[in-house]
């Protein structure tokens, strides 16, 4: 029975995964070119380049114009790509996303306390500073999303930096979603506030404070969510975009 294109497309893309693993290969090694992958596995050189796309569009490898492909590095974007696509297509809520940040990131916070460098308190604490002066602005939440992504660094596990970094759209969502709900001057500088708690704890090296503080701080979130009112179109430019 012939094999479609689809199969032999497959086939190719399993092929060059079990070279990654059989020869041990590392991120920017480089996998055989297009010709000779269609010589030794018998099939066009379409068909190669469908299965290299398959691998491209899992994060496995990179393929540049005029270039043999070669394994990548670890990144968020396959993973990114799917959450931002169930939150648009309303296959996940906001509420959902704050269930999983709060999960994983009450994690990193611990983590980020035992391990954090002086450049990483004092990367924290420049990125504060700026959240500080632009409390109830437009710019807020892309320091607060930096404010995230650099303390998932400072546990120094890069998957803590992927996972955050995946949820990167799905988190300015609901960034935007609980500005827009903060009714007052009060309301903003208090959520900045528990920021600042959080920073402190981590630059004392205290885990279980820093857990709390972002415990907290995610309790106060889910709060600001529930208060009554859509999120409307003008909110959501005036506080969640740059």
């Amino acid at each position: 029975m012939a094999q479609t294109a689809a199969t032999l497309a497959e086939r190719v893309a399993q092929y060059l995964r079990d070279k990654i693993v059989a020869k041990r290969l590392r991120p920017g090694d480089a996998l055989p070119g297009e010709i000779e992958l269609a010589r030794q596995l018998g099939v066009s050189r379409g068909i190669v380049r469908e299965g290299r796309r398959q691998l491209v569009a899992a994060g496995l490898i990179d393929v540049s114009n005029g270039r043999r492909a070669v394994v990548s590095k670890l990144g968020a974007a396959p993973l990114d790509g799917f959450l931002a696509n169930a939150v648009a297509t309303r296959q996940l809520s906001v509420s959902e996303v704050l269930e999983l940040r709060q999960a994983l990131e009450i994690a990193v916070a611990g983590f980020a306390a035992r391990r954090r460098t002086e450049a990483d308190i004092a990367e924290l604490a420049r990125i504060t500073q700026r959240m500080r002066a632009n409390v109830g602005s437009a710019g807020y939440v892309k320091h607060d999303l930096a404010f995230h992504l650099a303390l998932a660094r400072s546990t120094h596990n890069p998957l803590f930096g992927l996972l955050i970094e995946s949820i990167r759209d799905a988190m300015v969502r609901s960034m935007r979603a609980s500005h827009a709900r903060r009714r007052s001057a009060r309301a903003f500088a208090d959520g900045q506030a528990m920021h600042e708690v959080l920073l402190d704890a981590v630059r004392r090296g205290d885990a279980a404070a820093a857990e709390s503080a972002m415990r907290a701080h995610f309790v106060s979130v889910a709060a600001t969510l529930k208060q009554d009112g859509p999120v409307t179109v003008e909110a959501d430019l005036k506080y969640g975009k740059s």
